[in-house]
């Protein structure tokens, strides 16, 4: 039975991950048409379309690099040192970066746009971590429902972030105000962050509990599946929104704020599919959700690059959104369910460095695609999530098997 305070305690690390989540996301429309449209004057005007793309492909590569070295580390630290602490530190230093980010922006100074993506990656662990905090006041029967609302508390980060930071940048006609709101924003989280975010000790007996290194945890049998189809799992989701905006600039010709309502347009279907998965997760076994969620998101996505009208997209949002949302929830749950107590931190944030890990890989991938065809990573994300399917329903395949291995053991 749920405490009223924990009840009050995830409310707030929902509003926490909503801050959180929309803060990163505000300044998102403008960095494909920042970097593409020699007009904005973020590169010398006789920049070519490639190294335009490639330098935007650098803009959008150094976040999660960062947050791959960044997210086990602060993860790990707040298992040792408390879950408030350290997110009070990943907040300061996201703060940080989203001020470099508005002076770069409105400098037009690329080193300072790039110094602003490493401080953001590295110290944007804070997912991470509230998901180690709604994990530490779950039960078995509760964590999926409590993390299908953190869930929603990002997909509705990704609505509020990408329509007020498009339409600012519109409005006003200044890209930086995107991030000075995003400075904003993070402020806000911060203070509240401080003051109703309770201070959990960490656990009495993490001193003399046996630690796994980050290798060691992440090659653990148990968990070793479940990272490799977070890696193609988020794969695909970073090569979807990636080269969403360059698809929707270069062969729709949106701009900033229509751009920022396509992000509405898909995250409204995430924020339905993590209400659905909080429900189906009471009654369907989490490879089950794995494999649907999988198998809708290959639909949404391979079906992205034919409509030419936002009718027709939207279409396609619906099942892609849900795909994957029923996808993230699948993966998370079965990583902490599969990790200790003592380190759910280092377990999330090792999948938090993977999900966003991947997106290296996918703008790599992404942009030698892309020497193929705009359509090609669109493809690739197809691909992933389609072997996702197969990895998932391998897994359970496996369990059962292993389930009736025990029942058919001999009684001693």
């Amino acid at each position: 039975m749920e405490s009223r305070r924990d009840k009050v305690s995830l409310w707030v690390l929902v509003m926490t991950v909503t801050l959180a989540v929309a803060g990163f996301s505000l300044p998102s429309p403008v960095l494909a048409p920042l970097m593409l449209d020699p007009a904005q004057g973020m590169l010398t005007p006789d920049a070519s379309d490639w190294s335009r793309k490639v330098w935007l492909g650098v803009v959008m590569g150094l976040y999660p690099l960062f947050q791959l070295l960044g997210a086990p580390l602060l993860g790990r630290l707040s298992d040792r040192y408390g879950r408030k602490p350290i997110l009070t530190i990943c907040l300061v230093g996201v703060l940080a970066g989203y001020a470099l980010m508005a002076l770069g922006i409105a400098w037009r100074s690329l080193p300072i746009l790039l110094l602003s993506r490493v401080l953001e990656g590295f110290f944007n662990g804070d997912i991470a971590i509230v998901q180690a905090m709604a994990a530490d006041m779950s039960t078995t029967k509760t964590k999926a429902r409590n993390f299908s609302m953190i869930n929603i508390g990002m997909n509705l980060g990704w609505v509020l972030g990408p329509m007020i930071g498009g339409y600012a940048a519109v409005i006003s006609g200044d890209y930086s105000v995107a991030a000075w709101l995003a400075v904003a924003m993070t402020a806000a989280n911060l203070l509240l962050v401080l003051w109703l975010v309770p201070n959990r000790p960490p656990l009495p007996n993490l001193a003399t509990a046996p630690r796994l290194s980050n290798r060691a945890l992440l090659l653990a049998p148990a968990l070793l599946p479940y990272f490799a189809l977070t890696l193609l799992s988020y794969g695909a989701v970073q090569l979807y929104f990636s080269y969403f905006n360059v698809w929707l600039v270069e062969e729709l010709t949106w701009d900033p704020a229509q751009l920022a309502q396509g992000a509405v347009l898909v995250s409204v279907p995430m924020m339905l599919g993590s209400w659905l998965g909080g429900w189906l997760s009471r009654h369907w076994r989490g490879s089950a959700l794995g494999i649907v969620g999988h198998l809708l998101m290959a639909a949404g996505m391979l079906m992205f690059i034919l409509p030419s009208q936002w009718w027709g997209l939207a279409l396609t949002f619906i099942p892609a959104g849900i795909g994957m949302s029923l996808g993230e929830l699948a993966t998370s749950v079965a990583i902490s369910n599969r990790s200790s107590a003592e380190q759910q931190g280092q377990a999330m944030g090792l999948y938090r460095g993977i999900a966003v890990g991947s997106e290296i890989v996918a703008v790599v991938l992404g942009s030698l695609a892309l020497l193929a065809g705009n359509q090609w990573p669109f493809y690739l994300a197809t691909a992933c999530s389609l072997l996702c399917v197969l990895g998932f329903y391998a897994l359970r395949r496996r369990a059962d098997r292993g389930r009736q291995i025990t029942e058919w053991a001999p009684q001693s």
